[in-house]
């Protein structure tokens, strides 16, 4: 059976749909969940998926649209239906190109929903179909491209990044066409395996830099779909771009890289306790050294004070927090030590040129 979960703010519309007639082995159907708004709904499908999810557009909190958005950015449902009443057609349409499977009005008609519900069925049998042959065929291909891998050449990668060697760029360049000569000119092949050259980049760099892990955005490594190009130009910059987030990171939070081991010290405190409340007192007790003393060195080689240093520290790690979507904007000033929500949000602007809530659309856009 298909697993449905019913998204609705009113317990009655919620009744009313759990009581028709039509659920189990006529539809194929069975109602495995129900919220009563979309961020009860989230929180709900990131422990248990479901395979349908039929929501109410209008809700408090994450309303339906809104919970249509993040269910197809993260995948977290095949298949979406919204319902409205009638004088929220415009919506309704909203959600039709982003992607909904198909809205009905309210009063929800049984023999309506029925005949829905069996699209919906095909729908989601042919979408598990397709998904599970891209795997196998993910699988074979990946058993295939075992025999290459160029571990050496990531390692010569992973050192110039370390040390913001210029050759970077070239050096990126160079694996790129590594890959492509030896798979002999196959774009398919050469995405798949540059692709997984990045997350072992990252890997190797989380052995010297353990905090990586809290300021890398997942999505800005995820696949970008090299084998659309029609040539190599064109799979070196989608590359070398991957190359150039991960870079640009390390070069704003890491000081300490090839500066002195004072500066390696602060800039590791406080980057692996961004969420501990971490302050300039915090870190002088840690690496036992005077406050005073800490703050005149910081500046004279960072070339900005310690504060402005760990405000972007927290920035950038707010960037990353938003972009998981665990937490409301509250929760992240808190966690990063910020009392006032206010500040906080005007503070991210200052450094992002957007709001919280406009950085997390842009990102659900985005990618």
């Amino acid at each position: 059976m298909l697993k449905v979960m019913i998204v609705d703010d009113m317990d009655i519309i919620r009744r009313e749909i759990k009581r028709l007639k039509l659920w189990g082995e006529e539809t194929g159907f069975v109602i495995a969940d129900e919220a009563k708004n979309g961020h009860e709904a989230l929180e709900k499908l990131m422990k248990t998926p479901v395979d349908l999810i039929i929501t109410d557009i209008r809700m408090p909190k994450i309303d339906g649209i809104e919970l249509l958005k993040r269910i197809t950015a993260e995948k977290l449902c095949a298949c979406v239906v919204l319902i409205s009443d009638h004088s929220e057609f415009s919506y309704a349409r909203q959600g039709l190109v982003l992607g909904a499977f198909d809205y009905m009005v309210k009063p929800v008609d049984e023999e309506e929903l029925k005949k829905l519900l069996l699209r919906a069925r095909d729908f989601i049998v042919e979408k598990k179909i397709e998904q599970e042959k891209i795997q196998q065929l993910e699988k074979s291909l990946q058993e295939k491209l075992e025999v290459y891998f160029p571990h050496s050449e990531i390692s010569q990668l992973v050192e110039l990044m370390k040390v913001m060697d210029a050759r970077t760029k070239e050096y990126a360049e160079h694996i790129v066409e590594v890959v492509y000569t030896t798979l002999n000119y196959d774009l398919i092949k050469t995405e798949s395996v540059l692709n997984k050259i990045i997350y072992e980049i990252v890997s190797n760099l989380q052995k010297d830099y353990k905090w990586l892990d809290k300021f890398i955005i997942n999505k800005e490594l995820e696949s970008v779909g090299f084998s659309r190009f029609i040539d190599l130009a064109f799979i070196k910059v989608s590359f070398i771009s991957r190359i150039n987030v991960i870079t640009l990171l390390l070069r704003k939070l890491h000081y300490g890289i090839a500066v002195n081991e004072m500066m390696e010290q602060v800039c590791r405190c406080v980057l692996e306790n961004v969420d501990n409340g971490i302050s300039l007192s915090t870190v002088s007790d840690l690496i036992f050294m005077n406050k005073n003393y800490v703050s005149e060195t910081f500046k004279q080689k960072a070339g900005i004070s310690f504060t402005e240093y760990l405000t972007i520290v927290k920035m950038e790690r707010a960037k990353k927090l938003i972009s998981d979507g665990r937490l409301k904007t509250y929760e992240m000033a808190e966690m990063l030590g910020f009392k006032d929500i206010e500040y906080f949000s005007k503070l991210f602007k200052k450094h992002t040129k957007c709001s919280p809530t406009e950085y997390k659309n842009s990102i659900m856009h985005k990618y």
